[in-house]
Order: C-alpha cells, then structure tokens, then sequence
C-alpha cells in the first residue's frame, strides 16, 4: 500500500500514489524512490507499456493514429499506461490517487506546497474553509484534503490556462518557491500574471495543458477518464485527450496550479537518458542536471537532504534571481488571498 505519510494529520494526503516507470528503466526507479523516501511517501509502480503489442482492434478507433510505426507506438504506450492509472482507481475502489513520470522532480519544500494547494482546491471546489476555522470545525465532519467536487488535479505540467466558465483564482502570495518570469519554461499559453508579484503562486480550474509529470484522480474522474478515452471516436496523445476534456466536457473539473509544483528533471550525464519516446544525441553530455520552474530541487540536493544538511545549505538552482517577497497579496473578482509570509 503507498501513500503519503502524515504523523500530524495535517498534511494533505492521496489515499495511493503511483509511479509510471518502464520495467527497463531500473535508474529512472532509483532515482524516484531516493526523492520519495526525502519526503516520507511510498509508492506503487505501473508499468510503461510498449506500444507495438497493442493490437488496433483493442482501440475504439484508428483515426488520426499516427502512420510511422515508431511514432504510432510510442504514443499508444503512453496513452495505455495512462488507461491503466485510471483503471486501477476505478478496479480497485481507490478514492484519490497521484502518479508521477519516473523523471519528476520537487521543491525541497513540497509539503507546505501541497497544503497550500490543497487550500485552493477546496476553494476552487467549493468546500474551502479558512484557515482560521480549520482548528474548530468538528472532527465528525472532516473535509477532503483537496476538496468533494474535483476530477483531475493538474499539478505538474508545462503550461496550463484559466478556464472561462471559472473565473476564481486562489492566490498564494509571498511564495519564495516561485521561480522568477524569466526562468518559467512551458511549453504552451499560461495565465496571465501581470497583475500580481513575481512570488505569487495561483490555483485556478484548467481549461487546457500540456505534459503530465505529475496528476491526481478522484474516483470519479477515473470513471469519467476511463469512459471517455477507451470510447474515442478520433485518437489523441493522452495529454491532449486529457486537455480536452478539461476544455470541453462541462462535467469533468481540472483544477491546476501555475507556475507548477512539479516537472521533470534532467540529469547530468548522456542526453540520451532523457526520453524513452524521443530520440536524442547519443554522445552530447550534460555536465550538470537541471528542472525547469523548480527553485530548490529535490534531486538536485539529494546529497544535502541525506546528509541533514538545511535551509542556506540548500541550493538554489538559480543564486541571485530569487524573487522579491513583499508584504501583502493581490485581490481579484471572486479570489482567495494565502499569504506564506
């Protein structure tokens, strides 16, 4: 049984969390496990999936399948592993779950992310309670951490958008983890932050994203998951069938953080190790393994964090491009303010 581990009670938890890992890919399961062991949660694995021992009459259609082989199975691999993810839920009766690419990476900081995170869920969902009645509310009526009326948690990605039906924003303000705007890769459009400070941190429902390093499913968005992508009429790559249905099924409800929480890492050593779906130079080297939209990396400080080593002995992937944290938050139509300071 995995799950992330919570001795006070307070730290908001998924009832199971996963890891998407080809068998073959035995380093890419070393790394992950030292990172989740830094943060005290275990996990299951699901297995990657080889696209060429899927049959096409196990699809619901053939259109827009990609016609080169390579491509075809890299895409359908990808796409069944998913399937699988939200099978397992719905199979199992499972009431939350998180997977994560076997690349995903982390702030050092991850726990006081999540409940912060958690925070505007519940309030993008409706069952947002302040903080400061948190203390009082009966232990007989306990919330969920992440609120009642959600589908997908859309928490690492690259680039997601507000959805206009939704016009709410969560705003954690004076968020020292935020990187600064010129160090915030995607991949996509994103929110527009013109309005606030360079450390403020937004929850918002999604209309649309890109990448899937890290996501949640609740047991009805698996249902709704597992329903919509086994009965397509039109293939999609799974983060576009999942952008879709964030976009355009009125019931299905993304709620997403920006800038994300999550991404994916890469390592020092051969570029050749980053992808199992693209291919890449088999002699440039990296010198030094970086993450995109992380501003202390876990795995990037996995020496630190072994050894004890905390606060000023953490490095910051990017020394002298902090972002200022002033006093205050930034009050839009329909917003919640969080204040870290």
């Amino acid at each position: 049984m995995s799950h992330f581990e919570d001795k006070s009670g307070i730290f908001p938890v998924f009832e199971r969390v996963f890891l998407l890992n080809l068998p073959e890919r035995t380093d890419k399961l070393d790394a992950f496990t030292l990172s989740s062991s830094l943060h005290s949660f275990t996990f299951d694995v699901i297995d990657g999936v080889d696209g060429s021992l899927i049959p096409n009459k196990s699809l619901s259609t053939l259109n827009n399948l990609p016609q080169k082989e390579s491509d075809r199975n890299h895409s359908l691999g990808s796409w069944r592993a998913h399937l699988n993810f939200a099978q397992r839920i719905v199979r199992e009766r499972i009431s939350t779950a998180i997977i994560f690419e076997d690349d995903a990476d982390w702030d050092v900081s991850l726990r006081t992310q999540l409940e912060q995170f958690a925070q505007g869920s519940q309030y993008i969902s409706s069952t947002w309670t302040p903080p400061s009645l948190l203390q009082s509310k009966s232990s007989a009526d306990p919330q969920p951490p992440y609120g009642a009326d959600w589908d997908l948690l859309w928490l690492g990605h690259c680039g997601v958008t507000t959805h206009p039906a939704d016009p709410r924003l969560f705003i954690i303000s004076n968020d020292p983890t935020v990187p600064s705007p010129q160090r915030r890769v995607n991949y996509q459009d994103t929110p527009d932050m013109s309005g606030f400070s360079n450390a403020t941190r937004i929850v918002h429902r999604v209309s649309s994203g890109c990448c899937l390093y890290s996501y949640a499913l609740s047991q009805r968005g698996a249902q709704k998951m597992l329903l919509a992508q086994s009965s397509l009429t039109e293939f999609q790559p799974i983060d576009m069938g999942i952008r879709l249905m964030c976009r355009d099924v009125e019931n299905f409800k993304c709620i997403g953080v920006f800038p994300q929480i999550i991404d994916s890492h890469k390592a020092a050593g051969s570029i050749e190790r980053d992808s199992d779906i693209a291919d890449f130079d088999k002699v440039q080297v990296r010198e030094k393994g970086y993450t995109n939209n992380i501003v202390r990396s876990t795995r990037l400080n996995w020496g630190a964090m072994v050894a004890g080593r905390k606060g000023d002995e953490i490095e910051v992937q990017f020394p002298g491009e902090e972002v200022e944290v002033v006093g205050g938050g930034v009050g839009m139509r329909k917003s919640m303010i969080f204040n870290r300071m």
